[in-house]
């Protein structure tokens, strides 16, 4: 019991001197990193020669790209109301049982849902489309590839890959090219 007192004697002043260091340390740290980055404005950089614009069309804002992106936060906000609803229905003490089992496989066929648009679109960029959406309704898969156009080769490419990843038949997928 004694040698538990002495080792706690010497232990907790160790220990304090070492938390202080640490904060010494770390403090000067921050105080060398502050002086170190002064940031000093040259009025002669600010100029239009000095930064050349490269071109143009690259700072405006891509209308088009801007759709998917679009359409997926839609999807997301949809999805998310309708796990919401589901879920207060699961959580609501008067539903009936029936209710709350058919509310959980709803709820799971969104979930799965979700999943297989992620996992074909993910496929489908991996295969160099630059952006991809599914759509599946009724065993009739629905994608839309970025691209002007495409040819008769990635046309069945591409219903290859979502009739595999979905077990439908390639007559069962429907491919649109938007840029």
């Amino acid at each position: 019991m004694a040698k538990r007192r002495r080792l706690w004697w010497w232990l907790l002043p160790a220990l304090l001197l070492l938390g202080g260091a640490v904060c010494w340390v770390i403090s000067g740290l921050e105080t060398k990193m502050a002086d170190s980055y002064e940031v000093i404005t040259d009025p002669e950089l600010l100029t239009e020669e000095a930064i050349p614009l490269q071109q143009k069309e690259n700072w405006e804002a891509d209308p088009e790209g801007a759709f998917y992106v679009e359409y997926r936060l839609q999807r997301d906000r949809v999805r998310s109301q309708e796990v919401e609803m589901l879920q207060e229905i699961i959580d609501h003490p008067n539903a009936s049982a029936e209710s709350k089992e058919e509310a959980e496989a709803m709820m799971l066929e969104i979930i799965q849902l979700m999943e297989k648009e992620l996992m074909i679109e993910n496929m489908l960029k991996a295969q160099g489309y630059e952006d991809a959406l599914f759509f599946y309704r009724n065993r009739l898969a629905t994608v839309m590839v970025k691209k002007k156009e495409l040819s008769e080769r990635e046309f069945l490419q591409v219903t290859e890959v979502v009739a595999g990843a979905l077990d439908i038949e390639r007559e069962e997928v429907k491919v649109i090219a938007r840029p």
